[in-house]
């Protein structure tokens, strides 16, 4: 099986632009700037026959791919198939207590892992959740989640392949920026050490493997 997959992060949000933590959270919704970039996003699709879909279920995902919808209903010749399916594990790391908190209060309450953060060191970017007193390491999760969702991807691809006897796949994951990265780092057997290290995805960027 020829297996090409492209990985796009959603258009810019409220969140993203006022400087909030949105982990996996799903308060916000994309901006009209957000809303822009994903409608010219589309043209880098229009040379590629999309098989399949697969978008995170948070409203931001959702938007972005809804967006990409109307561009290709407008388009001469259509690339997208009509239905997508949505996969839990696609959704944005999980960043428990410092989800919907400011970057500047976070950097201020917890220095240590917010410069653990951005540097990308996994063992010591650690978040605690209060709901269980749980002191988690998001970016391991984030990491060990992407080598799940490749499984289940490549699983429901297989069945695909046998159902409509095609060679050629061509997946769109329609997801997030940090998990973006960890989509990418597994798929080239980078370990979470890699994040940030490569590159970050910008509002709408894409990635193809």
């Amino acid at each position: 099986m020829c297996f090409t997959v492209y990985v796009m992060r959603h258009g810019q949000t409220d969140a993203n632009a006022n400087e909030i933590e949105q982990g996996s959270a799903d308060f916000s919704r994309l901006t009209d700037l957000g809303k822009e970039q994903a409608s010219n996003a589309y043209q880098a699709l229009v040379d590629t026959r999309v098989t399949s879909i697969y978008t995170s279920p948070l409203t931001r995902a959702r938007q972005t791919l809804e967006q990409l919808r109307q561009a290709d209903s407008s388009s001469t010749q259509t690339v997208l198939p009509p239905s997508d399916l949505i996969l839990n594990n696609l959704r944005e790391i999980d960043q428990y207590d410092w989800q919907g908190q400011s970057y500047s209060e976070l950097k201020r309450q917890f220095p240590e892992s917010w410069r653990a953060w951005e540097k990308g060191i996994p063992d010591e970017m650690k978040v605690l959740e209060t709901a269980t007193n749980v002191v988690h390491y998001p970016l391991l999760e984030m990491w060990e989640r992407a080598d799940r969702v490749w499984s289940e991807i490549l699983d429901l691809e297989r069945k695909q392949q046998d159902d409509d006897n095609e060679k050629d796949r061509s997946v769109l994951i329609v997801a997030h920026g940090n998990l973006g990265q960890a989509l990418l780092g597994s798929a080239m057997g980078w370990d979470a050490n890699s994040f940030n290290d490569k590159g970050v995805f910008g509002n709408c960027g894409m990635a193809k493997i």
